[in-house]
């Protein structure tokens, strides 16, 4: 069975974004392959773990274009700085890597599949409306003694001698 190329990019592009495959046989065989893969990739911005934007196959979030360029910069980098020659890829196919690279396409958010199901959890709803209440509050006790305080300089301000 040929392994799916399609990765995504976890958690959305932060500083050092993590590349991570959407196929759970691509992360396998990356995760049996020689050490000297492993780390090739790992350096490259990969987690050897699945992440699946909702993208269809053969595109990817709009959004990563620029999380992805790095991390295919990175790749390009450190293939002369690992020593890959007669290494076991697991069976990862480095070449079908390469192509699938090449003719990935964007696609907009909105075309994106819902990643899993959407199941409302009541007490994690009611903690974060309670949290939210308490936040405005705080927020509310803040600006009255910060008002205090100012009226507090206002008067000391009227009642010096001048």
């Amino acid at each position: 069975m040929a392994l799916s190329y399609d990765f995504d990019i976890g958690g959305g592009a932060i500083a050092e974004p993590r590349a991570m495959f959407r196929d759970q046989a691509t992360v396998d065989a990356l995760q049996g392959a020689d050490p000297a893969v492993q780390a090739f990739f790992t350096d490259s911005g990969f987690a050897l773990k699945t992440y699946n934007s909702g993208a269809p196959p053969g595109r990817y979030p709009a959004r990563d274009e620029e999380a992805r360029t790095y991390v295919i910069e990175r790749l390009s980098e450190n293939l002369s700085l690992h020593d890959l020659n007669g290494a076991h890829w697991g069976g990862f196919d480095f070449r079908a890597f390469m192509t699938s690279l090449s003719e990935v396409e964007p696609v907009d958010d909105e075309l994106l599949a819902p990643t899993g199901p959407r199941r409302i959890d009541e007490d994690l709803l009611a903690a974060r409306l309670a949290s939210r209440q308490k936040k405005g509050k705080r927020r509310m006790a803040f600006g009255g003694l910060l008002l205090g305080f100012i009226l507090l300089l206002y008067v000391a301000a009227q009642s010096l001698p001048g």
